[in-house]
């Protein structure tokens, strides 16, 4: 994500005008009747982050859900909400079998937050295999509840989809293994311009308080020995935030 600092320039002219008369009396001093112009220059704004994440990370892609709805991906998923977001595909046997148990539980464990306070969007990686009835199975055979939407569309505009929200390797072969995607879970709070990313494999509790951190204020998050206490950190886990505004553009 790049930020665009946008310079702004303003020029006051202030001309001062001499009373009177029309004519200037003859013999005497000439006075002028224009001043200098002042210029001010203000100190360049700030990026707008919010309207940045939303016009090169955000695209209003065409995609249908498990219940046959035709949705928009910004328009009706994200604006204005907090989105939990994760790539996946039905035939996958190695990251979303853990991931999708996973995510049944952390959503268990928001309560009623979950689908008022935070969506759940899993987004199919193969979505010519994938039909909205394929993923109503698969949601279904899960447990997943109201609030959390699979997602198919065509491969291209996905393929897209990933990238901009900055799911994806350097590495071109890497790349094309869908199954190197399926690991992570991408945060967000649209209106607040706050997004970052977890892997699904972390604890649960981790997620739901990850999670609960992108839903809040930071004046407002639990802080403490309670947090802590409530699941011990490992040294095997790895948790790595990601700025999305620095991201670099990915058509």
């Amino acid at each position: 994500m790049r930020g665009r600092a946008a310079a702004l320039s303003l020029v006051l002219l202030l001309p001062l005008f001499g009373g009177g008369c029309s004519e200037r009396p003859t013999g005497g001093p000439t006075w002028r009747s224009e001043q200098p112009v002042a210029s001010v220059t203000t100190a360049p704004a700030p990026p707008d982050r919010v309207a940045v994440i939303r016009q090169e990370h955000l695209p209003n892609t065409r995609l249908t859900t498990h219940e046959g709805r035709a949705v928009r991906f910004y328009d009706d998923l994200v604006k204005g909400k907090v989105v939990a977001i994760n790539f996946m595909f039905t035939s996958c046997r190695i990251w979303c079998p853990v991931t999708t148990p996973k995510l049944v539980e952390v959503q268990k464990l928001l309560g009623e937050r979950s689908g008022r306070d935070i969506t759940f969007l899993s987004i199919t990686l193969d979505p010519e295999h994938d039909t909205p009835n394929v993923l109503r199975a698969y949601a279904k055979a899960y447990g997943a509840g109201p609030g959390w939407y699979f997602l198919t569309g065509k491969e291209n505009d996905i393929q897209q989809l990933r990238r901009k929200l900055g799911v994806y390797d350097l590495d071109p072969i890497v790349d094309a293994d869908r199954t190197q995607h399926a690991g992570i879970l991408v945060l967000g709070n649209e209106p607040r311009g706050r997004w970052k990313a977890v892997p699904t494999v972390a604890k649960p509790i981790r997620i739901r308080q990850a999670i609960e951190r992108t839903i809040l204020p930071p004046n407002q998050w639990p802080t403490g020995a309670s947090v802590v206490n409530e699941s011990p950190y490992e040294v095997k886990e790895a948790v790595e935030p990601v700025d999305l505004s620095a991201l670099p553009r990915r058509d």
